[in-house]
């Protein structure tokens, strides 16, 4: 049995639900989880990784003028949702602002392969006509969610002081649920409906989350299509080409010294050349 019936029920530009029946009883669960787990963890997506405050060297810190400290402004650059033209892997886009009020993502300066899809997005508050505050953001492209201690031993070395580092949520899900009710086919009352609710950061539009999550699960079943049982053959043990006992010389026998002499009279100083000899051959030595 196959699911013959997708319904999406879009609620808005960022939420959608996604219901997908009938499926064989149990499938509701195994289709549900794997998927959740894809889209909160391994969507590509772009987030903020670094910034340069201009005036601040460490995050741990205040601006004057500025009402927020800059940890708080770190976290609220965290919640911007940035969309990066494809073959991009990072861009620079920059902030200046002056004057009393908010600072908002609208405010951001950036050229054309940037978009911001939240633009009212409050970054800081201003608090004075006098004051002012400048950044320089770096967006990179990445996927699932990758905190700034993981970078921070990689980078020290070449990072200079003054750029702070952000924890990078790079998948454009923001919330996802999914339930399992009962469905029905003719006489059948022990199928499966899945039924997806999500919320996506307005980078990416709910349905096109949830075909390359497929996609994603799809890829990675693959391997398991064409299946065959490989074997990895055993090592076995190289044995050398010839018997070492045959470098050894015709002295270790423990021959009469007759004997010794004859073969040595024939240059027949090994082992190696000893069992070259046929008994005839041996027999007509003098």
């Amino acid at each position: 049995l196959k699911p013959r019936l997708v319904d999406i029920e879009q609620i808005n530009t960022t939420h959608a639900k996604v219901t997908l029946e009938p499926l064989e009883r149990g499938f509701g669960h195994t289709l549900g989880n794997a998927l959740r787990r894809i889209l909160l963890s391994s969507m590509p997506g772009c987030a903020v990784t670094e910034v340069e405050i201009e005036g601040v060297l460490h995050e741990y810190s205040t601006k004057e003028g500025v009402q927020e400290d800059i940890l708080e402004i770190l976290l609220n650059l965290k919640g911007l949702a940035v969309r990066v033209a494809e073959g991009k892997d990072e861009v620079f886009i920059t902030l200046n602002k002056s004057g009393s009020g908010p600072v908002v993502a609208g405010d951001i300066t950036h050229d054309g392969d940037v978009e911001i899809a939240n633009p009212e997005h409050v970054i800081c508050h201003l608090t004075d006509d006098n004051a002012e505050i400048a950044m320089r953001i770096k967006v990179e492209r990445g996927r699932g969610y990758v905190p700034a201690s993981a970078r921070i031993h990689t980078e020290e070395d070449e990072r200079p002081i003054g750029r702070l580092l952000v924890d990078a949520t790079y998948s454009p899900v923001d919330k996802i649920a999914y339930a399992v009710e009962a469905a029905r086919v003719e006489q059948r009352t022990d199928l499966d409906k899945l039924v997806i609710d999500m919320e996506t950061n307005g980078t990416l539009e709910p349905e096109e989350a949830i075909r390359r999550a497929a996609t994603i699960l799809a890829e990675q079943l693959d391997a398991f299509v064409d299946l065959r049982d490989v074997r990895v053959p055993e090592e076995k043990e190289e044995k050398p080409e010839f018997d070492p006992i045959l470098l050894r010389p015709v002295d270790d026998l423990e021959l009469t010294v007759r004997s010794a002499n004859c073969l040595k009279a024939e240059a027949i100083h090994y082992i190696g050349d000893l069992v070259q000899r046929t008994e005839v051959e041996l027999l007509k030595t003098p």
